[in-house]
């Protein structure tokens, strides 16, 4: 197969979405000039045509189905990191590259939220022994309700893979680090902590705060997608794709209590946080009252567990996550996040 046309549909001004899908594009546009790269914008990021000269720019947003078709069906790869709860997004790419009569790939982000324990959680910060697999427990992923976060698209994009179209997810958890990309540059989980501390808060956990998060540094998430573009570019390779095509991208784990903690600590430290700040126990209604997202985001934020194992990309891609770990990163995390949030106020 040779593939030359690769299309990313993103938002860059929708907060993660562009922390990440920014990250990938970076990476890409540096490692493989020989791609004519496309990327849907509704608007146009200050600088991006001159960091990007040769990505070219379809204007639309993720409710143009048929921009995003037809993007899609003059593409041979997908990379999609913009809004992946949008199903209209979705099945407009899906429309535009099952009319295809040569080979594609559709490679698609998703979230461990959908294997964490909010539905069956007692919101007392309790530790959850069970650690998901990508291959031991692939079928169990697979048949998911569909209230659980991300998973009705997920399983729509499986199921719609075949010998022309294949298609694959990589499911990160909480992410940190800093994007090396144009767009937003932190994640959600501590930088809406930290926001939330900025405003007057106390730094906060869970009941006992023994749950446990999967995490990840945004390097080793570009990483993984790195991998699975070269194997598609191969025409599949290594790569397992459709049901099996499913990729975990955790490195390592925390317990929120302990980050609690940290934070408080560096907060003193880097002299944001008054002398006396210390973490503090809160119930569900507490920690349920902080978050601005949508009701419940702060609970599964802070307070369930989701644990996860990526043995699918280990085994077969030979992922191997190289980045500082959380607490090597954390100080500057924070610095960072301090920084932008006093630059936001000042502006």
């Amino acid at each position: 197969m040779t593939a030359n046309k690769l299309f990313i549909p993103r938002h860059p001004s929708t907060g993660a979405t562009g922390f990440i899908g920014g990250s990938v594009l970076e990476h890409v546009v540096k490692n493989h000039p020989e791609l004519q790269i496309s990327v849907l914008l509704r608007s146009t990021p200050e600088g991006f045509v001159e960091r990007y000269p040769s990505v070219s720019i379809i204007r639309g947003t993720f409710d143009d189905f048929q921009t995003i078709q037809e993007a899609a069906y003059d593409a041979d790869i997908v990379i999609h990191t913009g809004d992946i709860d949008h199903e209209g997004c979705a099945r407009g790419i899906i429309a535009g590259l099952n009319a295809k009569k040569s080979p594609s790939f559709l490679i698609h982000l998703s979230g461990t939220g959908c294997i964490s324990d909010r539905e069956s959680n007692t919101w007392e910060g309790l530790s959850n022994p069970k650690i998901w697999s990508d291959t031991d427990d692939i079928d169990a992923i697979y048949n998911l309700p569909d209230t659980a976060m991300h998973h009705s698209i997920d399983r729509m994009i499986q199921d719609v893979s075949n010998d022309l179209l294949k298609t694959a997810i990589i499911c990160p958890p909480d992410i940190y680090g800093q994007s090396k990309g144009i767009s937003s540059r932190t994640s959600f989980m501590v930088p809406l902590y930290v926001e939330g501390l900025l405003q007057g808060k106390e730094p906060f956990y869970l009941g006992r705060g023994e749950n446990w998060r999967a995490v990840v540094h945004i390097d080793d998430v570009v990483d993984l997608f790195a991998l699975l573009l070269q194997e598609a570019l191969l025409g599949g390779g290594k790569a397992q794709w459709g049901r099996e095509g499913f990729y975990f991208g955790a490195s390592h784990e925390v317990v929120w209590k302990d980050v609690a903690e940290t934070i408080a600590r560096l907060g003193r430290e880097q002299k944001w946080l008054p002398e006396a700040s210390h973490a503090v126990s809160c119930n569900a209604e507490q920690v349920g009252s902080l978050s601005p997202k949508p009701p419940g985001m702060a609970l599964y934020l802070y307070g369930s567990n989701s644990r996860a194992s990526s043995d699918r990309a280990r085994l077969h891609l030979g992922w191997q996550p190289r980045a500082p770990n959380f607490w090597k990163a954390l100080p500057g995390d924070l610095e960072e996040l301090v920084a932008r949030y006093k630059k936001k106020l000042n502006a």
